[in-house]
């Protein structure tokens, strides 16, 4: 084995070794798997040419399974969901798991109540005249996370529920092996490494619903809870807060590809050196792109705003492109993007907004991408999975958030704060996104950690933070800002659906609403300008379209922030 690999294990595919396990003389036989409803089928019927009577059903999100495959619709008018009860269950755990059945049953209203049994939702389906109900289980087993917490997990299971038993499958397998691969490691002082790099060749559930941009993805699942796991595990390790985004252990990247047959996995350490690139993909029109823009057309753009340009670069000595635009009326304003990398509408909705606001005269500067290092990765990962979150792409390639970097060097962070010193800035509007269809970490509880109301999309939604004082400044602010960017076309109808289906699987609203934008409101001296705008679109996965929405309301935001600076929308803190 290399040096520069860890670890290396080919794990069984677990569906053929369960059908290799068929006692001959069994006339049942039931098992719950992460595998798609194809392969499941195929082996039934492999089970049914021997005699044997077989229901394999889906260990991941069985109740939505339970609905897409064994639930008659036709004349379905309302149900009733008692959701499972236990102890080590995160709370309302299995009521988003079953997400998004609202929006797939969107005319059929689905009431939750808390459920007495451990693992087993109770369904009521009520089709009128009859009524019919259902146990569905849900299998799981207690586990430890990273952290050492104890946790509740979906895990494979053969059996019926209630004689049966959990089995190891290569979801589960693959998981905890990569993890017990990284803490048996011997680390130096952060960084540990350039890349550390988690490849796993996988079947699974790959399937797009009806609902939005949901998709059901163990692959995706996979990336994410290896990415958040590991980094929590190297934070820990090193006394930091779960969570803490100073830290800087090197890029951390789980490269999820399809497989088939038996999952394959390395973990292996990389140098920048060894990293590649895809060849840039054909410039777009900007107004109408439909997905991700290559660098060079981000660096084209950029050179056509003009302006006195102040470049930096970032720990790999990748471009970071900014500029101030000259404009005879100068209001405080940064516009930046791309802090987190796999966050792409922002970067084009900021261009888009530049070239309205130069051509009104505005004096600003301009930072469409912080995050150059990340943006690479995310082009890289995209390769093999457009449709995935991908938030191993998210920081920088020191591990760390652009913008909480303390320590030399500043590269990436530098310009960031540059923008404000030449603007003296009053605002910065800090354009965002969040995954476009539901975000979970079913290794380590089903729930991200800290991150519960980052789970579901809940539409366009607008952050402020300000320093101490301004309280009612920023909430004057936002909620006019609201008025002008829910009129962007196709918005209101957006928002409205996605709130509908949020509202429905997580109960009440957790946040104020105006003209059908949420929006948060809050004192943070954490941040340099009095005022930080921070435009949320669930961006992450989505092209076509549904990508043209998402930057065309962020250069509104930008457009509609900006006009308001210069009418004195926030003339008490600037």
């Amino acid at each position: 084995m290399s040096e520069s690999v860890i670890y290396r294990q080919t794990i069984p595919r677990t569906l053929d070794s369960l059908l290799q396990q068929v006692d001959g003389s069994a006339r049942h036989f039931q098992a719950w798997v992460f595998e798609d409803e194809a392969a499941r089928r195929q082996a039934e019927s492999r089970l049914a040419e021997r005699g044997i009577k077989a229901r394999i059903r889906s260990a991941y999100k069985p109740l939505l399974h339970f609905f897409l495959e064994e639930v008659e619709l036709s004349g379905l008018r309302a149900v009733t969901i008692e959701t499972p009860n236990h102890a080590l269950a995160m709370p309302q755990r299995f009521r988003v798991e079953a997400y998004p059945l609202a929006g797939l049953l969107r005319d059929v209203p689905i009431r939750f109540a808390d459920g007495s049994k451990a693992l087993h939702y109770v369904v009521t389906l009520d089709y009128g005249q009859r009524h019919v109900v259902h146990e569905v289980f849900a299998p799981n087993r207690e586990t430890t996370t990273p952290l050492g917490e104890r946790a509740l997990a979906p895990c494979g299971w053969i059996g019926d529920a209630q004689t049966g038993r959990p089995v190891q499958t290569e979801f589960e397998s693959a998981f905890h092996d990569i993890m017990a691969a990284v803490r048996a490691h011997s680390w130096g002082a952060a960084p540990h490494f350039d890349v550390l790099r988690m490849t796993v060749r996988t079947g699974g559930i790959e399937r797009r619903l009806f609902h939005g941009d949901e998709c059901i993805s163990t692959r995706e699942v996979l990336h994410e809870d290896l990415y958040f796991s590991v980094q929590e595990f190297l934070q820990h390790r090193a006394n930091r807060a779960a969570g803490d985004r100073t830290f800087q252990p090197g890029q951390i990247v789980p490269d999820i590809r399809l497989g088939d047959g038996p999952t394959e996995i390395s973990v292996e350490l990389q140098t920048r050196a060894q990293l590649s690139q895809p060849a840039d993909e054909d410039p777009q029109p900007l107004n109408e792109a439909e997905s991700p823009l290559a660098p060079k057309q981000l660096a084209d753009e950029v050179a056509r705003l003009g302006g006195t340009r102040f470049d930096g670069a970032s720990v790999r000595g990748t471009p970071v492109l900014a500029t101030e635009v000259d404009g005879s009326k100068r209001l405080g304003l940064v516009v930046s993007a791309g802090q987190h990398a796999n966050e792409t509408s922002g970067v084009v909705g900021a261009l888009r907004a530049a070239s309205v606001l130069k051509a009104r005269g505005l004096k600003f500067s301009l930072v469409p991408q912080e995050n150059p290092d990340g943006y690479a990765l995310h082009r890289e990962l995209r390769q093999q999975n457009p449709r995935h979150a991908l938030h191993a792409a998210r920081y920088t390639a020191m591990g760390d958030d652009v913008a909480f970097r303390v320590e030399q060097p500043m590269a990436e962070s530098a310009v960031r704060y540059e923008a404000f010193r030449r603007e003296q800035a009053c605002l910065h509007v800090n354009l965002h996104g969040y995954p476009a269809h539901e975000w979970t970490r079913p290794h380590t509880g089903y729930v991200p950690r800290d991150s519960f109301l980052w789970m579901i999309p809940r539409g366009f939604f607008l952050i402020v933070r300000h320093h101490a004082g301004l309280d009612d400044v920023a909430e004057r602010f936002v909620r006019a800002l609201a008025e002008r960017v829910i009129a962007t076309p196709g918005l209101k109808e957006f928002n409205e659906s996605h709130l509908r289906t949020f509202e429905a699987h997580v109960g009440s609203l957790p946040f104020k609403v105006h003209h059908g934008i949420p929006y948060v409101t809050g004192v943070s001296e954490n941040f340099v300008p009095p005022f930080t705008l921070i435009a949320e679109y669930p961006d992450e996965t989505i092209y076509g379209d549904a990508f043209r929405l998402a930057h065309t309301v962020q250069m509104a935001t930008v457009i509609e922030a900006a006009r308001l600076l210069e009418e004195g929308g926030l003339s008490a803190g600037s």
